[in-house]
């Protein structure tokens, strides 16, 4: 999945003011113009209230969804 990493996620993200929760985020993602890979990767995210960006992407590396594995993989996390 080409385009998929923390820096990707960061930019889809921008605008944001945290902390915010998950439909916030997939909001701002789908504004920002993200495919599918991102929102489908912020879809299976925790239904919590997020810091920052970098909680945000700490947790999502945690989860065994394929498109967070590759985030998670790009970084060597």
């Amino acid at each position: 999945m080409a385009g998929m990493s923390p820096e990707a996620v960061y930019n889809y993200l921008g605008g944001v003011q945290y902390p915010a929760k998950k439909p916030e985020l997939i909001k701002h993602a789908k504004i920002n113009g993200a495919g599918a890979d991102i929102i489908n990767a912020l879809e299976t995210l925790p239904d919590e209230e997020y810091k920052s960006q970098d909680e945000l992407i700490r947790i999502g590396s945690q989860l065994k969804h394929k498109e967070w594995s590759e985030i998670r993989h790009e970084h060597g996390r």
